[in-house]
């Protein structure tokens, strides 16, 4: 096997992604092995570990691709100049807004703004699934799980 900067970059990144999901998974466990805790690191480090899995073995058996520069983007817009770092601080925003406006109201604002910024204008759709992406998850954790966290408009 060919073994370039790129592919061993990609693999050393894979293990460290590997690393880190077994070492948070193990580290829940040991904290705390119910089932309130582990009902969603569970599931979710294994569809990790399974998809870095795939991702290895795609590139162990394609050896031929390899990771080719990034064409220069042949129209220099605002999102795609400033894209990143807006989205950065969309992220921002909403981790501090999460206490102060709740749960719910950030989740439903983050998921609207990131829509605009990635390019969607049908504004029924940017409604229906920003309320569906910010409300689902707070609907879950307090209801069914009985995990109490700050709301605005969910009580």
């Amino acid at each position: 096997m060919n073994l370039t900067a790129n592919r061993a970059g990609h693999f050393g990144l894979l293990a460290l992604l590997a690393g880190f999901t077994l070492w948070f998974t193990a580290s829940a466990w040991k904290a705390d092995a119910t089932l309130v805790n582990m009902i969603l690191i569970g599931p979710v480090a294994f569809l990790a570990l399974g998809l870095i899995a795939a991702i290895g073995i795609g590139l162990l058996l394609n050896p031929e691709r390899d990771a080719e520069p990034a064409e220069p983007a042949e129209t220099d817009t605002f999102r795609e100049r400033w894209g990143v770092a807006i989205g950065c601080l969309a992220l921002a925003l909403y981790v501090l807004s999460l206490e102060t406006i709740g749960f719910d109201v950030a989740g439903v604002i983050f998921c609207a703004a990131c829509m605009v910024l990635m390019g969607r204008r049908n504004w029924l759709v940017i409604v229906a699934y920003s309320l569906f992406v910010g409300l689902a998850p707070v609907w879950i954790l307090e209801g069914p799980m009985g995990i109490p966290v700050h709301t605005l408009i969910l009580e």
